[in-house]
């Protein structure tokens, strides 16, 4: 029961221990408490087909895998894939209604391009896929991935996570889609006109807020609910809750900060400490007097030392403007400078040596890859190749001159064949290189020739040439200000304290009571179950156990429950309201809707204030404000000076007529009424047709990449059973 009871607390323990996270994420809990109606293995549905829990747990796998997700939140990732099976279920119905079928010729096409960074001859000169080759270069991948070798695994796995099929068939039904969009000779030459005519105007504005606040203009609940019924299809009814949250971060006190502080500048002097368990006295020298700095940081620092050397040039690409400028002026052997802050990491540097070290390097290479080294297609096995490595080193270093003549002819490195084997330049830290390569020739001198294996396979390498430039290692101890176990505990008992006090008490004195004790408060209206972020709380990654908590059936509004973040901070969470799928939470609707609503009202009102007044003059004196101007407004530029851009002015200017006064316009920011006081011709000819009719075409295409597959999943028939089968 102890387990289980860690399990439901933190269920990541499970995706660490069998690899199944969201087994145990969405169908533990459903079990345990009594969820047995229906499909226990079905979370909902698109037009009738059924998402079930291994399709789910599939898509997660794959999500949280993709380096691009590191970091995210678990409700980050689920949410994420949630929407990638709806796509794929949109894609896989739509595709086959068309009859499109993903192809083996299409596979390895995208194969080939995915894999074309590491091996360039599976794309050749004219953008082609050499589809024999992808073939090969997959099989011999996915053998030595399923044979154990790490590097071959990554890429294989990163291969299946980008889901060919599902990217295939999507790529190609939106091509077919956009490629269908094509403008009409009238659209080109309504959008040549939308640029080329200018407008001067006179107009008057009223501001939404000002005009309602003078006219005792409101908003309330059964206008929201109205709105949200007359707009359903906008605004659709589903379980959420509304909820106020106190965080208690895990930060150091004055206290804790004085003494810290203290403990690092006592490294600037020697020092005499005394164990009182053991009673041992210790003779410790300052840091500046220290001999062998390497042991120093090892027994002081809470950093490893650094035994790399840094040239002048990398130290003054040093981002931390403090930690740079303190040591370009003090570039002297045994000089200690600091202690430096950044954030809550304080550290002393020292200029532990100074002397001559490589700092770039040319070197050639002859390599000889094997099955599943990396960017290869050898057929040699990995014996084979380390036997003919081994014998071309001995021809090479018995006779050096054959070595341009073998990198040409033998190399797997079809590149650098084709300079004799030459690598170039490259600098000690170099980025996107094989390490073991770079340790190599960093390390040795001019001349020198050797056998080094690495991830691409056997390296035969030469040194050809080596630059130097003086290096300075330096020696940290590098503190992290943490709060002391005491203010942890006070952390800890003031949470607590809020959570006792605010027990049956209302939302607002929970607030008031978590501001009084110091915590940073958020409420957030209409939060979903799987919201990827909590806004003040996005780094603790407490998103799931609190809308675990708050959506489960047994929790109620006016519940408070309290939650240890990861390095010791407390989070008291206090459930305001909670909704059902069958009616709509107004309260969070509300600040989304209500501008909507207010603003016309507001030009209502201000309408029917106006009446048939055609007169700006006239139509200024009744609302009790004045006729301003704006010149060269187009429909592609509609910025009014003070005001901002205002898209539906732009647009009554250029469909007016010069003199023709408009009814009140609702904008962004007002009600106007304008008057087109001087308007250009559009030209007679367009300028460029070809130009504006494909500008066009990329706007329809971008449109249709952005919005189509989320239009067919609005207008799906959508049901979503996560939440419940959490919350029941």
């Amino acid at each position: 029961m102890a387990l289980l009871g860690k399990i439901r607390k933190n269920p990541w323990l499970l995706i660490l221990g069998i690899g199944l996270p969201l087994f145990a994420f969405l169908v533990g809990d459903a079990f345990s408490q009594g969820n047995v109606f229906g499909n226990p293995n079905e979370l909902g549905s698109i037009n009738g087909k059924p998402i079930n829990i291994q399709d789910y747990n599939l898509a997660y796998n794959r999500l949280a895998k993709d380096p691009r997700l590191e970091g995210a939140s678990q409700n980050l990732v689920s949410q994420q894939a949630w929407n990638q099976l709806l796509q794929e279920r949109i894609i896989s119905s739509e595709t086959k209604e068309l009859g499109l079928n993903f192809t083996d010729n299409q596979y390895y096409q995208m194969a080939g391009r995915f894999f074309s960074s590491l091996n360039p001859d599976l794309v050749n000169q004219n953008n082609q896929v050499n589809i024999g080759l992808a073939k090969q270069f997959l099989a011999q991948l996915q053998a030595a991935a399923q044979g154990g070798n790490p590097q071959a695994n990554y890429f294989f796995e990163q291969w299946q996570n980008f889901n060919p099929q599902f990217n295939a068939l999507r790529s190609e039904f939106i091509s077919l889609v956009a490629g269908g969009i094509l403008p009409t000779n009238s659209e080109v030459k309504f959008n040549s006109d939308l640029k080329s005519v200018q407008s001067d105007i006179n107009y008057i504005f009223v501001d939404y807020t000002d005009y309602a606040k003078a006219n005792g203009i409101t908003v309330s609940d059964d206008e929201v609910k109205s709105y949200l019924k007359k707009y359903k299809k906008q605004f659709k009814k589903e379980p959420s809750v509304n909820l106020s949250y106190a965080y208690f971060p895990a930060q150091a006190s004055d206290a804790d900060r004085q003494k810290f502080n203290s403990s690092i500048n006592a490294f600037l002097s020697s020092q005499v400490i005394k164990d009182e368990e053991t009673g041992i006295t210790d003779s410790i020298p300052s840091f500046t007097a220290s001999i062998n700095d390497s042991a120093y940081v090892s027994r002081y620092s809470e950093a490893p030392f650094d035994p790399n050397y840094y040239t002048k040039t990398q130290l003054e690409n040093i981002p931390n403007e403090a930690i740079k400028s303190a040591l370009l002026s003090n570039l002297e052997k045994g000089k200690v400078v600091g202690p430096i802050q950044v954030e809550n990491l304080s550290q002393l540097i020292k200029i532990s040596d100074v002397k001559p070290v490589t700092d770039s390097v040319k070197s050639s290479h002859i390599l000889i890859g094997f099955q599943g080294s990396q960017g290869g297609n050898s057929s040699l096995t990995n014996e084979q190749a380390k036997a003919k490595a081994d014998s071309l080193l001995s021809v090479v270093k018995e006779n050096p001159a054959k070595f341009n003549e073998l990198a040409s002819s033998v190399s797997d490195d079809q590149v650098a064949a084709k300079d004799n084997g030459s690598v170039g330049w490259v600098s000690r830290f170099q980025q996107n290189f094989s390490p073991a390569y770079l340790n190599y020739i960093t390390n040795n001198p001019k001349g020198s020739i050797d056998l080094v294996p690495s991830e691409f396979g056997y390296h035969i390498i030469r040194i050809d040439d080596v630059k130097q430039k003086t290096g300075y290692q330096l020696a940290r101890i590098q503190k992290q200000l943490m709060p002391s176990e005491e203010t942890q505990q006070n952390i800890f008992n003031q949470s607590s304290k809020v959570a006792v006090e605010s027990q049956g008490k209302s939302a607002n004195d929970f607030v008031n009571s978590a501001r009084s004790a110091g915590a940073e408060v958020s409420t957030e209206y209409g939060l979903s179950r799987f919201q990827p972020q909590l806004p003040g709380i996005e780094n603790t990654k407490k998103e799931s156990d609190i809308l675990s908590w708050a959506f489960n059936k047994d929790t109620k509004p006016g519940s408070i429950q309290r939650f240890e973040t990861n390095d010791g901070g407390q989070i008291v969470a206090y459930l305001n309201d909670k909704f059902s799928g069958d009616e709509y939470n107004i309260t969070a609707y509300k600040e989304i809707v209500e501008p909507f609503i207010l603003h016309e009202k507001v030009t209502k009102s201000i309408q029917e204030k106006v009446g048939s007044r055609k007169d700006l003059n006239s139509i200024a004196k009744t609302l009790n404000t004045k006729v301003e101007t704006a010149n060269g407004l187009n429909y592609f530029n509609g910025n009014l000076p003070g005001i901002g851009v205002e898209q539906n002015v732009a647009a009554a200017a250029f469909g007016l007529p010069k003199g023709k006064v408009s009814s009140a316009i609702k904008g962004n920011n007002g009600v106007f009424f304008i008057q087109p006081s001087n308007k250009t011709a559009p030209p007679e000819k367009i300028m460029n047709e070809e130009m504006e009719r494909n500008s066009i075409q990329a706007q329809n295409s971008t449109l249709v990449q952005q919005q189509l597959i989320p239009s067919f999943i609005d207008a799906s028939d959508l049901k979503d059973k996560r939440a419940e089968k959490l919350a029941n």
